[in-house]
């Protein structure tokens, strides 16, 4: 699992799933195809937290603002490290598409965040799943992002509620479910 490789050790984490009737490349092709527009949910959060300069449109492979690290066969592992707790949340100085470089980032200030879905088949199937962690660089940026994720940890879990809903919604219906 690729999440596991790029951020095996964290101190935060959410993680959500949920069982999809349709196979396994089916529901991989939802997800892919999802668009912001079955996530409204995501859009007036992330509207929220750009302070209203944030628009997200169309497929959401292409418009979430965080940098794909990784793709795999039903995996992407999404990340950035940034300073979250600020109101413009700048991000380190690293090749924001290189995991190797968002994995070995160890200068003090940071919080490396990483969002991995996943699809594993599960008998006529399949189990889709979200899962986030962050691990944060020094005890300052540590202490800085606890508040942050006390503010964001209710709305982050709807975006993920909404994320797994919305593709098993697809997903099925592509299958005829």
């Amino acid at each position: 699992m690729e999440l596991n490789r790029l951020l095996p050790s964290y101190h935060f984490r959410s993680r959500f799933q949920r069982r999809v009737a349709a196979d396994p490349d089916t529901t991989w092709r939802a997800y892919q195809e999802l668009t912001t527009e079955e996530l409204p949910i995501l859009r007036a959060l992330m509207r929220v937290r750009g302070l209203g300069r944030v628009r997200l449109r169309g497929p959401v492979a292409r418009a979430f603002p965080v940098p794909r690290l990784t793709i795999g066969p039903y995996e992407e592992v999404r990340g950035r490290a940034a300073k979250y707790w600020r109101m413009r949340a700048p991000a380190a100085r690293i090749s924001h598409r290189d995991p190797e470089a968002f994995r070995e980032l160890r200068e003090p200030g940071w919080a490396k965040a990483a969002m991995g879905v996943r699809v594993v088949p599960d008998g006529d199937g399949s189990v889709l799943s979200a899962e986030t962690r962050v691990l944060c660089t020094d005890g300052r940026s540590r202490a800085a992002f606890t508040a942050y994720w006390v503010l964001i940890a209710g709305g982050a879990a709807l975006i993920r509620w909404e994320l797994l809903r919305a593709t098993a919604r697809r997903a099925e219906r592509q299958a005829g479910a």
